[in-house]
């Protein structure tokens, strides 16, 4: 059977091994020229509660997760009974279990059931359960008609340096005893065709991964930070290579500790950055606005994850975005940009540290744990589009030309020049209470008049130079859908579903979110009869940010989920095709 798009679930206990093997097999799968999104499912403890991890892979351009799958690896049977009814008609499980009796129900609805002893074999044949991971890549090869060659290359990557040979040569055992047991169990009419490609110019990476490759090209060397999920991975990716470029990883004793400790840096002269999730960033606000008294560039990593308080540090969700808009006291200038794919989290990094020095203020980079955490194919990224704008940044005195030097100089853009300690003649102060061109202290009603307009004109002048919202489909179309963030490849695939029913769709995938570009937004509202506004949230962020473009006569729709899980192309093609106007 040959397939162009497959899903592959492994589930079972956290502590099961599963995100290992799968792991294994998106990289399998990317080497065999596939093109590869994971979806890990997962909880905040360490071990014993449900875990599940998907695997989409597809000869064509995917961007997210798909709802159904169409093979079920499951290492217990409370697997089987959580993700049934995700099962393809046609698709199987393959299950570690004998209790079958128990699903045979779900055998009635064309589901077909492999039970292979999986851990018996693990410890049988190996000494230890552990190795039932490595048995189930086997039995899968088998299924999908893959040679072990490529498991062999991947298997010296993970353990050769760290354990050695011999454990290279076990697991590639039990990779091929996994291999040889399915040949007894799965014919092969059950196999299935994913054809290939060649693997040439691709990286498999994760959005923290690709933030933190994009804050190196953009010449950040200073981080500060404290681990929170989904966040981490930013610091760990930059804590191991940063201080190869001569760069410096602090992990402080809190998230105000950290925002203090970047804008320092940032202050004597370095690109700075931190990075955060929702109860990090509250306590950050503090410092994001004495980053916008005292007009020092800086970038905050957002990360989101399911709120409030605690909530479900694990999983992805959208409800930060006025959070992110909002946050702090007082009126001053910051921007916030949204990333639309993994890819994009490279590139728009380097965009967000340009900004913050050209415009001196803060710049927040908001995603999710959708994109920070799971793995995606994108191209190589093309280093030769990197370029490096500091603006109005002073690091030699031959253009001071009069003392005292003017830190918070009046200008008709808002930008005032900035200067690093020590250039002779640069000598300013630096505090958080309003003060004038000087930087001392300064109450008067004038003043503080003037300041405040120098500061928020920065967010007249910055518009030129945002990234523009992310335009699909037809220009003609009465029918639009808005989106940012991590739902831009699902509303793709939606759109293309429904331009092949007959029912003409243009996107709008907006990548910055603040400042608002009123006339590109209010453009594209105004030229549609309807506009569906889909977001991961209760409240519908989005669509209150949108609302005040709504004119008479078009029909804006907010459509919100926020249950931890992603939108899915199939839910999200059912709604529309209920909402939408014939």
């Amino acid at each position: 059977m040959i397939k162009r798009d497959l899903s592959i679930m492994i589930s079972g206990l956290a502590g099961d091994g599963i995100f290992f093997t799968g792991n294994v097999l998106a990289k399998v799968f990317k080497r065999n020229g596939l093109e590869v999104f994971t979806f890990r499912d997962f909880p905040s403890n360490i071990r014993g509660e449900p875990t599940a991890y998907t695997i989409r892979a597809s000869g064509e351009e995917i961007f997210g997760p798909s709802q159904e799958v169409d093979i079920l690896v499951a290492f217990d049977c409370d697997s089987i009974f959580r993700h049934i009814d995700k099962l393809n008609d046609g698709g199987f499980v393959i299950c570690d279990s004998t209790e079958l009796k128990e699903v045979n129900s779900a055998l009635e609805k064309g589901k077909k059931f492999f039970n292979i002893p999986i851990k018996r074999l693990a410890k049988e044949n190996f000494g230890s359960e552990i190795y039932k991971n490595v048995i189930t890549i086997g039995i899968l090869l088998h299924i999908l008609n893959l040679e072990l060659n490529l498991i062999e290359e991947i298997l010296n990557e993970t353990f050769l340096a760290k354990k050695g040979k011999e454990v290279v040569e076990k697991n590639f055992k039990a990779v091929s005893l996994g291999k040889e047991v399915a040949k007894n169990v799965i014919d092969s009419k059950s196999q299935i065709i994913l054809p290939g490609k060649k693997d040439e110019n691709r990286l498999f990476i994760t959005g923290d991964e690709a933030i933190a490759i994009g804050a190196l090209s953009a010449g950040c060397r200073f981080f500060a930070g404290y681990p929170i999920c989904p966040a981490s991975e930013i610091m760990e990716w930059l804590a191991k290579h940063l201080p190869d470029y001569n760069g410096v990883v602090v992990q402080t004793e809190d998230e105000i500790s950290a925002i203090h400790m970047a804008l320092g840096a940032s202050y004597a002269g370095a690109r700075a950055m931190t990075a955060t999730s929702g109860p990090g960033f509250s306590l950050m606000s503090e410092g994001l606005s004495l980053a916008g008294m005292t007009e020092i560039p800086i970038v905050i990593v957002y990360v989101q994850r399911v709120g409030p308080s605690t909530g479900m540090p694990t999983k992805s969700e959208q409800a930060d975005l006025l959070h992110s808009i909002f946050a702090g006291h007082g009126d001053f200038p910051k921007i916030v940009i949204s990333p639309a794919t993994i890819e994009d989290c490279f590139y728009l990094t380097i965009k967000a540290f340009n900004l913050a020095d050209k415009f001196q203020c803060p710049v927040i980079i908001l995603t999710e744990e959708l994109y920070g955490q799971n793995y995606q194919t994108v191209k190589e990224f093309d280093f030769s589009k990197i370029e490096i704008d500091r603006g109005k940044f002073v690091i030699s005195n031959e253009s001071i030309n009069k003392i005292p030097f003017l830190r918070y100089k009046f200008t008709k853009d808002g930008i005032s020049p900035r200067v690093i300690p020590s250039v002779p003649r640069g000598i300013h102060m630096v505090e958080g209470n309003e003060h004038g061109e000087t930087g001392y202290r300064d109450e008067t009603p004038l003043i503080r008049e003037k300041m405040v307009k120098k500061r928020m004109k920065k967010l007249e002048s910055v518009l030129p130079y945002l990234p523009k919202p992310i335009f699909h489909g037809s220009e003609n179309a009465e029918i639009g859908i808005v989106g940012f963030g991590s739902t831009f490849g699902i509303i793709q695939e939606t759109r293309k579903a429904l331009e092949e029913k007959g029912i003409p769709i243009q996107t709008m995938h907006i990548i910055t979110l603040w400042p608002l570009q009123f006339q590109i937004l209010k453009d594209f509202i105004n030229s549609k009869k309807q506009i569906f506004v889909v977001e991961n949230n209760a409240s519908g962020q989005l669509y209150f940010l949108l609302r005040k473009f709504e004119k008479q006569g078009i029909r804006m729709k907010s459509i919100r989920k926020f249950n931890s899980q992603p939108f899915f192309k199939s839910e999200l093609l059912n709604i529309l095709e209920r909402e939408i106007e014939q």
